[in-house]
């Protein structure tokens, strides 16, 4: 009875922790403190709890009740300086290095699974991605003093709920499969960032600069001021859905001291339902309005050249008001999620000593477009990512002094997003380098675990704002990028 309680207690603990999910970065691997210490070089270990997402064969090769949780806490820093566009400031962007909001993020996880040494049922809850970034990057008060005071902010939150079973073939080999469900939510503001048709359109600029009257009155008044260089749009969207997963994991042990271990991670697309706003907000001039007004405007009514919205943006550029043009529509997109292959070695050849090494590939190049619907099927909007695949490779280390077991780990992965969509929503703009440590400490049945993570990213320039004509905005924020993470991980295992 008592240990059905402490099984039930933990489960519903897992349960309601996994409800205030939020992290960083795209790519979560904090499942299992024991795992994480290692460096996530676990596939040919995978002799916990957390064995149902790095491999879930190796349940098979334990015995009786697994059970354990572990939690992440996430700090991240992220610094951007802009660059000029045509030599000047990019619209209201600070010129000078701004840092994002900063926050702690709480990534929990945990599972519990029984093995009878050949067969193993099991389940567990983790996030195997998500992200969150606030920004107040751009100064909009000499812009229009309405627009919001956080131009980026975005959460994506991916919770995966995975039974598993694992099937030992004979002594030296073990398959496992795990079927999750799988609950994404996703919320991203966003300015969007239109150029002004008076400086960057030809024909326009040709006619203002021709008339000498008309160009200095403008030009006195600040029509050309950096701040106003761009129509700029905030746009917000919400959006959820649900989809499935499989984790397929193989275990081939040749040897007492010697594991090989093999995993693949597939998540479906996920349908994401909900809505979308985006109210574009005129530069506030009353002057240049009131010139725009009596010289221009009259002029361009009268162009059939001229579409209806380009008429509406030229006429009122200056304007001080605002426009909806979204206004909670319902929308739909299709979001792709990656899949993962593993590879993993461990060799315990030397008493006390585990030595473990990794490599994998993600499939980050499923997110490349990502088109999002209104509710008849045409096209709205779309995010444009572009990504490329990955491989990480890693090596990790455990002694076992008795009293205490000592870990250290370190692993290398490139960047997946590229500099013609970089942006401020997701921060992966250059390699990662690894160095982590931590330590468990045996209390009878059970083990507590904390470790500490350095992820160390080079800093990244990007030089070219890449202009969509198309799309009549920006698909990357061009300057130069920062990053300093520092994470904190704890978690307990309890063997029954």
């Amino acid at each position: 009875m008592r240990r059905l309680t402490a099984i039930v207690t933990l489960t519903l603990t897992i349960l309601f922790l996994s409800s205030q999910i939020f992290a960083t970065g795209l790519d979560l691997t904090g499942v299992g403190a024991r795992a994480q210490a290692l460096g996530g070089n676990y596939r040919a270990v995978s002799d916990d709890w957390s064995a149902m997402h790095w491999n879930p064969a190796g349940m098979a090769f334990t015995q009786g009740f697994t059970a354990g949780f572990s939690s992440e806490l996430i700090k991240v820093n992220v610094g951007y300086t802009p660059a000029q566009i045509a030599g000047m400031q990019f619209s209201t962007i600070n010129t000078s290095e701004t840092n994002n909001e900063p926050k702690t993020f709480f990534v929990p996880s945990g599972g519990l699974y029984y093995s009878d040494g050949k067969k193993a049922f099991g389940l567990g809850i983790w996030a195997p991605f998500g992200l969150g970034a606030k920004w107040d990057v751009m100064n909009t008060m000499d812009y229009n003093s309405n627009y919001p005071e956080f131009d980026y902010d975005d959460d994506l939150m991916v919770i995966n709920i995975q039974p598993t079973f694992a099937y030992k073939l004979n002594d030296k080999l073990s398959l496992g499969l795990g079927v999750g469900f799988v609950m994404a939510d996703i919320m991203i503001q966003k300015p969007n960032f239109t150029p002004n048709p008076y400086i960057f359109n030809e024909t326009l600029n040709a006619t203002v600069t021709g008339n000498a009257i008309l160009y200095n009155g403008l030009n006195n008044a600040g029509a050309f001021n950096p701040a106003y260089n761009h129509l700029i749009t905030d746009t917000n969207l919400n959006g959820s859905g649900f989809g499935y997963s499989i984790n397929a994991g193989l275990m081939f042990k040749p040897s007492e001291t010697l594991s090989i271990g093999a995993s693949v991670q597939y998540y479906s697309t996920i349908t994401l339902d909900g809505t979308v706003d985006a109210t574009a907000y005129f530069a506030d001039n009353e002057a240049v309005h009131t010139i725009v007004d009596y010289w221009i405007a009259p002029q361009i009514a009268q162009d059939p050249s001229l579409s209806a919205t380009e008429k509406l943006v030229i006429s009122n550029f200056y304007s001080g008001g605002s426009i909806a043009k979204a206004n909670e529509n319902d929308v739909t997109a299709e979001m792709p999620l990656p899949l993962k292959l593993g590879l993993g070695i461990s060799w315990t050849g030397i008493p006390n000593l585990l030595l473990c090494a990794d490599v994998a590939l993600t499939q980050w190049s499923v997110w490349d477009r990502i088109e999002i619907k209104d509710e008849d099927g045409n096209l709205f909007s779309e995010l444009v990512e572009e990504w490329e695949n990955t491989i990480r490779f890693g090596l990790g280390g455990e002694y076992n002094f008795g009293m205490l077991v000592a870990r250290g780990a370190w692993y290398t992965e490139p960047n997946a997003a590229v500099d013609e969509t970089m942006t401020l929503s997701i921060p992966d703009f250059n390699k990662r380098n690894v160095l982590m440590g931590g330590i468990g400490l045996p209390l009878g049945p059970v083990t507590l675990h904390a470790s500490y993570e350095k992820i160390m990213v080079g800093d990244k320039e990007v030089s070219d704002w890449n202009y969509d004509a198309a799309s009549s905005g920006y698909h990357n924020l061009a300057g130069s990028f920062n990053m300093n993470i520092d994470i904190i991980m704890f978690g307990l295992d309890y063997n029954f």
